[in-house]
């Protein structure tokens, strides 16, 4: 369980790298930032599920659609709390883009416990029988 935990946070960060990437260059951009956070998000999800499957919880079953599914969803509703967080910052913080940035990654990491319990107790429950 333990590997499993550090895994799944090596793969957060590095997800939440991506995230705030994309969100940074974006909101440099000029973009909104609730739009720039969405787009981070769809593409830092997306990653993250790959590489926590088959590495994280080492799921080689070709027939992952279902399984996306579930985990867009699981990550969809944390993020929620992350816009929540990102909006309650920006609104009572100011606009900058520091604190955008500084706000988005705090939501991000609000987020990731939630994550992990809902990646190891549903999506890749199967794997919880495998040695460690």
């Amino acid at each position: 369980m333990i590997s499993k935990i550090v895994k799944f946070g090596s793969v957060g960060a590095l997800g939440s790298v991506t995230n705030i990437t994309i969100f940074s260059v974006l909101t440099f951009l000029g973009a909104n930032y609730n739009v720039a956070s969405v787009s981070a998000f769809l593409i830092a999800v997306t990653q993250n599920y790959t590489l926590n499957k088959k590495w994280t919880f080492k799921e080689h079953n070709t027939k992952t659609r279902k399984k996306f599914i579930k985990y867009f969803i699981l990550n969809f509703s944390s993020f929620f709390i992350n816009l929540l967080v990102l909006n309650i910052i920006v609104l009572n913080f100011g606009d900058d883009n520091l604190t955008k940035i500084l706000a988005q990654l705090l939501g991000i990491f609000t987020a990731m416990g939630f994550n992990f319990l809902g990646s190891y107790l549903i999506i890749f429950a199967k794997s919880k029988d495998e040695d460690e």
